[in-house]
């Protein structure tokens, strides 16, 4: 499928899409038109990934419609359904007559997604650090997808799943004989 035949589906499926945004609409201070922007956002990617994977366009279409619609809609009463943001329209008190009050940090039981990097990467190949980090989001780019990372290695997503795979089994395995001590990467 192509990017025009991509609209046109988008527009023959208009009432599908709108029913299914609906359940959103209670959470959201965007109207009918932001979602339908989103669909025609998500019909020009799910061209490109069906067109990659080999999937049906309409299974594209959904997953990656969904996964955006779920990024930016608050609903702080299911955060599997939407951004635990709390709605604009429900918001009465103008922004400038708040006040913040600053809470102390406090200390994170979780390590330091770098620095856990930075002790294990030295057991890891050159593509295999590369994959990580880029998987990881400790670059500049953030956190890449696996398609975005076979795009920036020059290989395909598969690829990337097998290089990440062999990573992990291979961190997995040193950590079970103990030449890296988790504990220690507090």
């Amino acid at each position: 499928m192509d990017f025009l035949r991509a609209v046109e589906w988008v527009r023959d499926h208009e009432a599908v899409i709108k029913g299914n945004i609906s359940r959103y609409r209670n959470f959201s201070p965007y109207e009918e038109c932001d979602y339908m922007q989103e669909a025609f956002e998500a019909a020009m990617i799910a061209t490109l990934r069906s067109r990659n994977k080999g999937i049906p366009f309409e299974a594209a279409f959904w997953k990656i419609f969904r996964r955006q619609v779920c990024l930016f809609t608050p609903n702080p009463d299911d955060l599997s359904n939407g951004s635990n943001s709390v709605p604009s329209h429900l918001c009465s008190v103008d922004i400038d007559s708040v006040t913040i009050t600053q809470r102390p940090k406090k200390k994170s039981k979780r390590p330091c997604i770098e620095a856990v990097y930075d002790a294990v990467s030295h057991f890891l190949t050159e593509k295999e650090q590369q994959a990580i980090s880029l998987s990881l989001g400790i670059t500049e780019e953030g956190r890449l997808s696996n398609y975005e990372i076979a795009e920036r290695l020059g290989c395909s997503a598969a690829n990337v799943r097998d290089i990440l795979g062999r990573a992990n089994r291979r961190l997995k395995c040193l950590v079970m004989k103990g030449s890296i001590d988790p504990s220690r990467l507090r």
